[in-house]
């Protein structure tokens, strides 16, 4: 009879080397008491405001030296638990090095340096995520901004970041309006060093960019989304309004603009409506909705959507996830507008929630309907593709058309072509009262 001894060694070997690689790779899972007081925590999120492309790269170099500090920060989340672990990497090493010192340890450093604009109570917290820091951070709203515009991007899409400068997102038309635009993004793999680089360059240039400590990942977009409701919160909670879009999204700046300041014929109340923008229908002026103070979560509305089990689904989620057959009604995130009052009561809700990785379901779905938040349609004020080519073609006039966002995955042929109908036909740029920002100003354009 064959000997199988060492068929059987070999096999004990192998779980063996298995085991070893578990124990030394796997993280430990933090216990939920000690992970908001953890002490590298405090000390990763008093990391200076933004940093240099020479300091980056001496964090890098420094963070493979002290276990991968960079690599270990920006992870993916972890669905297999509810907390994030806490990592053992020398963050007050990577403080002194940001602040021109040697890599060895200090104490942390003063309040002067806290990379928060806003001191509170969670500012190392997203949802499940202790020791959440700023890698690249922007000073709090100026006193007359009223929107806030936060550009979901993913950290290669510069082109589209470019083209949203370039158009209706450009420094030209937003200055000295109560209109502010900031890029939201993720960590990038330590391995992906130049592209870091790169993204501090640019920063560096706008300073428009605000970047979290979590890896940019498709499952990492919840925390994503509570990134941004949390700096609005911290930093521009006096603003009326916080305006969520994707980054291939066109959002009608100058009609935002001017349904932004005061009017006074229109009785302040909400519609909902759910009829699509056309030439025969006339919706509610955007500005009934634009200049409700409070209880607003406006977008487009999806109702009775079923949860995805299928293996073969890019949305699959397992039972353990979510138990439900269907979700609630949510908004999709390619444009969503929430008055100040409702960044605040759903941010609130997240830190307190178990995370689920549809950022969308989450937020206006299930914490909405928590909160008794409720949704109003976006849907008459989106110009979808059918009506964006009669515009393009010159079959529709573009002066008849009230829209704050178009459909998302426009293309950046279109951004540009409808970019230039506005500059070249002076619609709304420059025809009517200033965009700028005038104290005791009053503008009644619908």
């Amino acid at each position: 009879m064959l000997d199988r001894r060492p068929f059987w060694g070999l096999i004990i070997w192998l779980n063996l080397c298995v085991v070893i690689w578990l124990v030394t790779v796997q993280e430990p899972v933090m216990p939920e008491g000690d992970a908001a007081t953890s002490g590298s925590a405090t000390a990763l999120s008093t990391l200076p405001q933004t940093l240099g492309s020479q300091q980056w790269q001496q964090i890098s170099q420094s963070s493979r030296a002290n276990g991968s500090a960079y690599q270990q920060a920006c992870q993916k989340h972890d669905s297999s638990r509810t907390q994030i672990s806490n990592h053992s990497y020398d963050s007050t090493s990577i403080v002194r090095i940001v602040e021109g010192g040697s890599a060895t340890p200090a104490p942390s450093p003063t309040a002067a340096s806290v990379l928060q604009s806003t001191a509170g109570t969670d500012d190392g917290q997203l949802i499940d995520l202790r020791g959440f820091f700023y890698l690249m951070a922007q000073p709090p709203c100026e006193w007359h901004t009223q929107a806030l515009i936060l550009v979901h991007t993913a950290p290669g899409n510069v082109e589209k970041r470019t083209l949203i400068r370039q158009t209706w997102g450009s420094e030209s038309l937003l200055a000295r309006t109560p209109v502010r635009l900031v890029f939201l993004l993720g960590a990038v793999p330590e391995a992906e060093g130049a592209l870091q680089l790169a993204l501090i360059a640019e920063n560096e240039q706008h300073k428009d960019m605000v970047q979290g400590n979590f890896q940019d990942a498709y499952r990492n977009m919840t925390y994503k989304h509570v990134m941004a409701l949390k700096w609005f919160h911290n930093n521009c909670k006096h603003a009326q309004l916080l305006i969520k879009v994707d980054d291939d999204v066109y959002v009608n700046t100058p009609r935002l603009i001017r349904n932004l300041q005061p009017f006074t014929d229109v009785p302040m109340q909400p519609a909902t409506v759910e009829s699509p923008i056309n030439l025969t229908t006339t919706p509610p002026p955007m500005r009934l909705f634009l200049q409700q103070p409070r209880d607003l979560l406006l977008c487009l509305k999806f109702v009775g959507a079923r949860v995805k089990r299928s293996y073969r689904s890019k949305w699959r989620v397992s039972f353990s996830e979510y138990a439900e057959r269907y979700y609630p009604p949510y908004c999709p995130g390619f444009a969503i507008v929430y008055s100040a009052d409702v960044v605040e009561r759903l941010y609130r809700a997240a830190q307190q929630s178990r995370y689920f990785w549809v950022d969308d379901v989450m937020i206006t779905g299930v914490l909405a309907q928590r909160t008794n938040t409720t949704i109003i349609s976006l849907k008459p004020y989106i110009l979808y593709e059918p009506t964006l080519l009669g515009v393009l073609a010159g079959q529709i006039d573009l002066g008849q058309l009230e829209f704050l966002v178009s459909w998302h995955s426009i293309s950046p042929q279109q951004v540009d072509a409808l970019w230039q109908m506005y500059a070249t036909q002076n619609y709304t740029l420059n025809s009517g009262p200033s965009l700028e920002v005038t104290e005791g100003e009053t503008n009644d354009i619908s």
